[in-house]
């Protein structure tokens, strides 16, 4: 459960909290930690989020927490039209907007299935630049040498946008940093295949 909590609430005093309690298998305190986190944020957590802390009540004989655990995962948050999964929360941040975090394993999920479904293996067996289509967006995938980066894509009306700057190391081997002279070739050569490909790519 604690793993799926996103990001952004890891300096929280009750997120730290949890953790603490945790790992010193005081898992009744952690949970507690868990309801406080949500209350103290007034964030909209998932019915999922709330509906797995009741079990964890239950196994634990916690009546109280487990019933209000129960209650939470049965609320509705006004102008939120869609179920939120699980390793989401949200926020109102104007009338009909909302902020939404997202659990960093959860991303790390989906894009170990989403480089799975788009081959990655075969890919780095052949050198160059790879475009992946989803559609709306996608990735282009650039591999050399056994390293591969991926830069993710949408369609806008003038073409092609491409994330490009926010990427700064490549995805393998992990954690390796590209340095900028790597990052301006490998530019160049995506315009060269744009062009060849007849794709019209503005860059971020």
């Amino acid at each position: 459960m604690i793993d799926y909590i996103p990001e952004f609430y890891k300096n929280h005093r009750q997120f730290q909290n949890s953790i603490e309690f945790y790992e010193k298998n005081e898992l009744g305190l952690a949970l507690e930690s868990l309801v406080e986190l949500a209350n103290e944020t007034q964030h909209y957590f998932s019915e999922e989020f709330w509906t797995e802390l009741a079990k964890s009540a239950n196994i634990m004989e916690m009546d109280k927490i487990a019933s209000y655990c129960k209650k939470q995962s049965k609320k509705t948050l006004k102008g939120l039209d869609y179920k939120l999964p699980f390793g989401w929360t949200t926020y109102k941040v104007s009338e009909n907007n909302f902020q939404v975090h997202i659990s960093e394993k959860l991303n790390g999920e989906w894009k170990t299935e989403r480089r799975k479904k788009d081959g990655i293996e075969k890919l780095l067996t052949k050198d160059g630049i790879h475009f992946s289509n989803k559609g709306r967006n996608g990735y282009i995938y650039f591999v050399e040498n056994g390293k591969l980066i991926e830069f993710e894509w949408e369609l806008e009306v003038g073409g092609i946008r491409l994330w490009f700057e926010a990427e700064t190391h490549w995805y393998l081997p992990t954690k390796s940093e590209l340095n900028i002279e790597d990052k301006s070739r490998i530019k160049e050569l995506i315009i060269d295949w744009a062009e060849q490909n007849k794709e019209r790519i503005e860059f971020d």
